[in-house]
């Protein structure tokens, strides 16, 4: 995928995107197709994000957004295409700042060019402009058989009138993503196959192929191949929909070919997409699974303890398997399952997902563990590999009123601002501290604990008391409400 972020600097985007950040924020892609006898079709698609810009008062229930576009084409210096738009959100009622779009074309002829584009935030004249180049080498034969690139629609229709949307027909809204959520029960892709006739005879039958295929075994999935039969012409137009509903967490290609009747192919596109599905596991095939990252894991007893290890983070299906059947696994059935839960968690990188978070275990085994208990499975361990390091802590072991406590502090937990964990040595022995309360939602939650932590030298007389009182009281209410 050739999409980019555009943020504060140049990054590689994990979806393959290029990535800038300044106050305005504008995804960019382009697909290039092929008019037989003028040349190639740039479609340049600009994606603005509404949340940073600035949107202005229409009227008393609705607000507009508005950013100025400008793109240059230039071929060694000299220009030879010029565009210039304003590019206005949909009337938004206030409060709502939607993302919007803009679709510009560019009829060019073969060779290599440069791209600049400059877009203005209209409504905030003094915050400085996003601007980016990109590059362009257009090398499409108009006598050589091939397919256009392959767009990934969210949309169309049948078109009324021709414009920047439409192509054989169609209006299309372009899907500016390469990630494929659960949401996403089907794939919509649009792509073009150019002089067929000069590579078969005029209107010979031949097949047109696509399917998706693992990225990494090239192993074709179930349930997603299409087969139709076409007749060579000088350009093929088709809109594809695929069931994607059962397809698995993964890297994958998009594939389409085109293949005579000897089944010899032609020639063929690929496009490049992630997916992540956790409600569909990912089947391979014993040899497939040695060929991951977890084909060196050939201890049974030390795989099942990392498969204990992943409790804190997983979520409560994978908690019951892991609870309930990781212990009868076999070799390979703990090898499946463990890969199968890094590449749900991270589809592009599972195996450097589970050594950061080997990391984290042995921090946490240095930090937390005790005689008897690894450390992931002491509440400040499972804090720790859930939400990370606290951004300050509060340890106290001193006071001989209370309990030696810790309060946590962060200032995202999760999806969570500004939020804290108290936890507390019962037993005095400094080995192990037990989560008292947390104000995260999900979390173990005790408004009586400021008067338990005191209850050390103190009975709990009061079962409906909340805080204890005196100075000491107050002081640890100061601790949890200004961490340090």
């Amino acid at each position: 995928m050739r999409a980019f972020h555009l943020t504060i600097s140049l990054l590689i985007y994990s979806l393959l995107s290029t990535a800038i950040a300044q106050e305005l924020t504008a995804y960019f892609d382009y697909k290039v197709f092929r008019i037989p006898g003028e040349g190639h079709l740039v479609e340049t698609y600009y994606n603005i994000k509404g949340p940073s810009v600035e949107f202005i008062a229409v009227d008393d229930s609705t607000d507009q957004a508005e950013v100025e576009l400008k793109v240059i084409v230039s071929k060694a210096g000299s220009i030879k295409d010029f565009k210039k738009e304003s590019i206005k959100s949909p009337l938004a009622v206030k409060g709502y700042r939607p993302d919007f779009l803009s679709i510009q074309r560019f009829l060019l002829p073969r060779g290599v060019y440069d791209l600049e584009v400059e877009m203005r935030d209209v409504n905030r004249p003094e915050s400085e402009p996003l601007s980016f180049t990109r590059s362009l080498d257009l090398d499409l034969n108009s006598q050589t058989t091939g397919f256009s690139d392959i767009e990934l629609v969210a949309a169309f229709r049948q078109a009324d009138e021709n414009s920047m949307s439409s192509k054989s027909g169609l209006d299309m809204l372009p899907l500016m993503t390469t990630m494929f959520g659960q949401e996403f029960n089907e794939m919509l892709l649009y792509f073009e196959l150019y002089s067929m006739d000069k590579k078969l005879k005029k209107d010979e039958p031949f097949l047109l192929k696509y399917y998706i295929e693992d990225a990494d075994f090239e192993k074709v999935q179930e349930g997603t191949e299409i087969l139709k039969r076409k007749k060579a012409t000088p350009v093929i137009a088709e809109m594809g929909r695929m069931d994607i509903s059962m397809l698995p967490s993964g890297r994958f290609n998009l594939r389409v070919e085109a293949r005579d009747r000897e089944n010899e192919l032609l020639v063929y596109k690929e496009l490049p997409f992630y997916r992540v599905n956790p409600n569909v596991s990912k089947q391979l095939s014993d040899e497939e699974i040695n060929l991951t990252f977890v084909g060196s894991l050939n201890d049974k007893d030390s795989l099942l303890e990392y498969i204990y290890a992943l409790r804190p983070i997983a979520q409560e299906q994978d908690r019951m398997m892991i609870d309930h059947q990781a212990p009868t696994f076999t070799l390979i059935q703990a090898k499946s399952y463990f890969y199968s839960f890094w590449e749900n968690r991270d589809p592009l990188h599972p195996d450097q997902a589970w050594a950061e978070y080997k990391k984290d275990l042995e921090l946490v085994d240095e930090e937390f563990g005790t005689s008897n208990r690894r450390g992931y499975e002491t509440d400040m361990g499972r804090v720790y590999l859930i939400y990370g390091p606290p951004n300050s802590v509060v340890n106290e072991t001193n006071d001989p009123e209370t309990y030696p406590y810790q309060i946590w502090h962060y200032y995202k937990a999760g999806k969570f601002n500004d939020k804290r964990f108290v936890f507390y040595d019962r037993e005095l022995l400094q080995r192990e501290y037990t989560l008292l309360h947390s104000d995260v939602p999900g979390e173990l939650r005790n408004p009586r604990w400021n008067i338990i932590l005191q209850s050390r030298t103190n009975p709990l007389w009061n079962t409906d008391q909340n805080s204890g009182g005196g100075i000491g009281s107050d002081r640890i209410q100061q601790f949890y409400d200004s961490p340090r």
